[in-house]
């Protein structure tokens, strides 16, 4: 099969080459990948942000495509058959672990050592890719299969920040960063009911784009003071701050947010980043500062699908970019330079 592989640190970092097609071991699923989304996550795997990464590893955890074939004893809770269009969730929990059982598999240990596409498993870069039963999600008629791929990391890291952060009709919202997860955020806060919607970006393209998918304002903070416009809008600040930038830092989430707010962060930022809060402000005001890792694959994941199913967020308005494989690197060039709303190369 046809695949991407990881070269190294230096550009370019991947090479599309002939790799045997992968066999689905117990409890496995061989899927035939139609798409895979360009996230800002790989340049830190490329980098070595989450520590060393063999070469010819296969990256890409924004997975889309079709079932193939079944290893021996899956249990196919889903009744899926052969041809079946699904999504690959890059979080594998065991299903068993009292993270599991209290619904945070998102934070289940199992999961943390087997990520496809950025740690222990290889990913959705191919044509093929094998993966363990439970991290793969039918997807509902009228759901574009090549487009859905962002739903299996930029969508459901967003739909389950927003859920933690307790985001619903009429919460005002300022979302820092319209990269895919925050441009994700924005629409599925639309879809929520969340109002004012204020996007937070440095690239006029990628505000454009925050307004198409339901920003109420934008702010291009190098062009305007983001602090007194967001006052001008909310004179009692925000309630719930979404900081989606791939480097967080919350200075302006500090200043914004209203007594009693939430900060959510979803950037990983690199082993070394780190942000300092001013304690008194904290404190008096009861803010609430929360990390939200991925999301809940077999409890987000199909009401994300629901939600495009049913026509509320329509996953090809984020798509900025298509790709074929050999464009792979040309396409991670362009990420870096922020080129992108979303982006997905295209396999099946």
């Amino acid at each position: 099969m046809k695949a991407a592989t990881y070269k190294g640190p230096s550009k370019p970092y991947l090479e599309v080459k002939e790799v045997p097609t992968p066999k689905p071991g117990p409890g496995e699923i061989l899927v035939r990948v139609a798409a895979t989304g360009i996230c800002h996550s790989d340049i830190h795997l490329f980098k070595g942000d989450f520590g060393p990464v063999r070469e010819g590893f296969i990256p890409g955890h924004e997975i889309s495509g079709w079932v193939e074939d079944f290893g021996p004893d899956v249990k196919n809770p889903w009744g899926l058959r052969k041809g079946d269009p699904v999504i690959v969730s890059w979080i594998v929990p065991d299903g068993i672990c009292k993270y599991c059982a209290s619904g945070k598999e998102n934070y289940c240990p199992a999961a943390a050592g087997r990520m496809p596409g950025l740690v222990g498993i290889n990913g959705g870069h191919a044509e093929y890719i094998t993966i363990p039963e439970i991290a793969v999600i039918p997807l509902e008629k009228g759901v574009d299969i090549y487009y859905a791929a962002p739903i299996a990391c930029a969508y459901g890291t967003a739909y389950h920040a927003l859920r933690e952060a307790g985001v619903g009709p009429g919460t005002s919202l300022v979302v820092i960063g319209a990269g895919g997860v925050g441009l994700s955020a924005i629409q599925l806060a639309s879809a929520m009911g969340a109002y004012p919607i204020i996007a937070v970006d440095i690239r006029d393209f990628a505000l454009e784009k925050a307004k198409e998918l339901g920003a109420t304002h934008v702010i291009n903070s190098t062009k305007e003071d983001p602090i007194s416009r967001i006052r001008d809008v909310l004179p009692d600040g925000a309630d719930v701050i979404h900081e989606a930038r791939p480097e967080p830092d919350l200075k302006l989430s500090m200043e914004v947010v209203a007594r009693a707010g939430t900060i959510v962060v979803t950037g990983l930022g690199g082993p070394k980043s780190t942000f300092t809060v001013n304690v008194l402000p904290f404190v008096i005001n009861g803010v609430r500062i929360m990390g939200s890792l991925g999301y809940r694959p077999r409890l987000d994941l199909p009401e994300i699908i629901k939600l495009v199913a049913s026509g509320k967020v329509d996953v090809r308005k984020l798509v900025s970019h298509t790709y074929v494989p050999e464009q792979i690197n040309e396409a991670y060039e362009n990420l870096e330079r922020g080129l992108h709303a979303r982006a997905i190369v295209k396999w099946g």
